[in-house]
């Protein structure tokens, strides 16, 4: 079989593309971040687009094109309506959509269209439908540190399969156990978050984030619900108190109304009741996942443990995994949604299809778009605003955040997770009290309850935090050490907890070397951290983007390469 050079990976819930050369990455991006509505699931044509643009390829350029879905699996589903209730078709979707990345003259779209569509039937382009979680286990295992690991897939559903337990070695991932569909913690917590009043498949973080406010108090009512058959290995929910299997608009049945009472409606004011609904059930979710987790490390005698899957970006259950599970090293990569089934598809086809050895470690998440100083110097002259040019740019975003002002900090290329990770990010003064509900406010103009990002230095973690162990994707919640609570205060959330970053030099020099300034000012080693957009915006991406959020929100100063942009009037600038 031939051996692959260029690979696109794609993926349409939470739409995303991903481009590997040789085995090693090259771009990654979100339709988000193009189209700017926030988990857009539109084909990723922007970020093939920027995938294409970054690999020096177009699309009939291209080795192979892998799809981290397998459409044979949902155009038939087995006993469930739901899997047809999100199905997109697949076969038709994707051929189709392609023709927008091939060639022809503007005037010449239609007939070029046409012409390339026969070739894609006749099978000059190379396409590939790969299942779902074995694309989530390659995304988890092949691009990790580890030579051999176990493996856990958890998410809504992917071709049938709910979680999916693997072995790792070298370049294969090996199913040793799964749970089929519809016993599923992905659309339970979807289910949960509907309930308490939010958009299910987007907000599941809010009940998280709340979690800690409230008690477990119904704890005993959700351990009925929800369970982990320890001898079958496999997921178990009593499905009397969920719709999300059948055509129904509410995922949660009249059973859980009748057992916790009338649902919160969005908007409504959020009570105690509330509070303690969501600390019963994240409590219950995090328990089973590290009953998971025992059952797998008893399975396997492996010491590394790998996750992905949306129930992965958990990020609470994760921190818990890490510090009470057999496993001595847990390993998330910054895509372990379904995003990041764009990647795994490429790697899957290039290490475990392609027989290929691995080359390649994800150390960090910045694949994403970038901007040179002029691009960033030309979109603020158009802007009309006032602007200059700092050398030592992050010794002054240090001093400014020491002045406790909120400022955008726009560097290098963007994220391709969910998360800013010191690329995309608004930063702040973690020594304040009053920062959480002022950032808040001012500028995310969301929940009062969502907490904020500590970054960390990695040679200072162990004095802010009770675990050492790096979390370099925010992708962990430690314990911060109590005796430090009241000297950060804007990161420490209610329970005590912060869900950090660790910061390299080696990874993210321009970055770590703010934190470190800001350090030698302030005897703290850490920053209060958040992606950089408003609510419900997906994080910027663009120079016009980082602009148009600076001023349309209350961050006081925006520096962007190596510029620094204030709010003041240019003088030139018409009245």
């Amino acid at each position: 079989m031939k051996k692959s050079n260029t690979i696109l990976g794609l993926n349409d819930s939470n739409s995303a593309a991903a481009i590997i050369q040789d085995g090693r990455l090259v771009g990654m991006a979100r339709e988000e971040r193009f189209d700017r509505i926030k988990f857009s699931d539109a084909y990723p044509t922007a970020a093939v687009n920027f995938c294409l643009k970054e690999a020096g390829m177009t699309l009939k350029d291209l080795d192979a094109v892998v799809f981290a879905w397998n459409p044979g699996h949902e155009l038939e589903p087995q006993d469930s309506a739901a899997a047809v209730r999100y199905h997109k078709h697949f076969l038709h979707y994707i051929p189709n959509n392609l023709l927008r990345h091939v060639g022809g003259e503007k005037q010449n779209k239609r007939i070029a269209g046409i012409r390339e569509h026969i070739r894609f039937l006749e099978g000059d382009l190379d396409i590939h439908f790969l299942q779902h979680h074995p694309c989530h286990a390659a995304s988890a295992f092949f691009i990790s540190p580890f030579d051999e690991a176990a493996i856990l897939t958890i998410d809504a559903y992917g071709d049938d399969i709910t979680s999916e337990f693997f072995i790792g070695r070298g370049n294969t991932v090996t199913s040793i156990g799964r749970t089929l569909f519809p016993h599923s913690m992905g659309q339970v917590y979807a289910a949960v978050t509907q309930y308490l009043g939010y958009r299910a498949n987007s907000d599941e973080w809010k009940v998280m984030g709340l979690a800690p406010y409230g008690k477990p108090v119904f704890y005993d009512q959700f351990e009925k619900m929800i369970r982990f058959d320890r001898e079958k290995g496999e997921l178990r929910f009593n499905l009397d108190y969920f719709m999300y299997y059948v055509w129904h608009p509410r995922r949660y049945s009249d059973e859980f109304i009748r057992v916790f009472g009338p649902e919160r409606q969005p908007g409504e004011d959020l009570t105690e009741h509330h509070w303690n609904i969501a600390a019963s059930f994240q409590l219950r979710v995090e328990d089973v996942l590290l009953d998971m987790c025992r059952y797998l490390h008893k399975k396997t005698g492996l010491d590394s443990l790998c996750l992905a899957g949306g129930v992965a970006m958990n990020s609470k259950a994760n921190g818990r995994i890490l510090m009470e599970s057999p496993f001595n090293k847990v390993w998330i990569q910054p895509s372990a949604d379904d995003a990041g089934g764009s990647i795994g598809a490429c790697f899957y086809y290039w290490n475990q299809v392609l027989g290929n050895d691995r080359e390649f470690y994800m150390a960090h998440d910045y694949w994403g778009p970038g901007f040179s100083d002029e691009e960033i110097r030309k979109a603020l002259d158009d802007s009309l605003i006032p602007y200059e040019r700092i050398e030592e740019i992050e010794t002054a975003a240090a001093q400014a955040i020491a002045e406790n002002k909120v400022i955008g900090w726009f560097q290098g290329r963007m994220e391709a997770g969910q998360r800013a990770l010191g690329n995309r990010s608004i930063l702040a003064d973690p020594r304040d009290p009053a920062m959480k509900d002022k950032i808040n406010q001012m500028v995310k103009h969301r929940e009062w309850y969502r907490p904020f990002t500590p970054s960390v230095l990695k040679e200072y973690q162990g004095e802010w935090f009770g675990n050492a162990f790096p979390s370099h994707f925010m992708q962990m919640v430690y314990p911060i050490r109590p005796e430090k609570h009241d000297e950060i205060p804007a990161v420490t959330h209610v329970d005590g907890t912060g869900r950090l970053q660790t910061v390299e030099k080696t990874t993210n020099p321009r970055y770590w070397k703010l934190i470190d300034e800001f350090r030698k000012l302030t005897g703290v080693g850490l920053v209060l951290n958040t992606s950089f957009n408003d609510n419900d915006e997906p994080i910027v991406c663009t120079p016009k983007d980082a602009i148009r959020t600076f001023f349309g929100t209350g961050i006081h100063e925006l520096y962007i390469g190596n510029y620094k942009v204030t709010k003041q009037r240019r003088q030139d600038s018409p009245s």
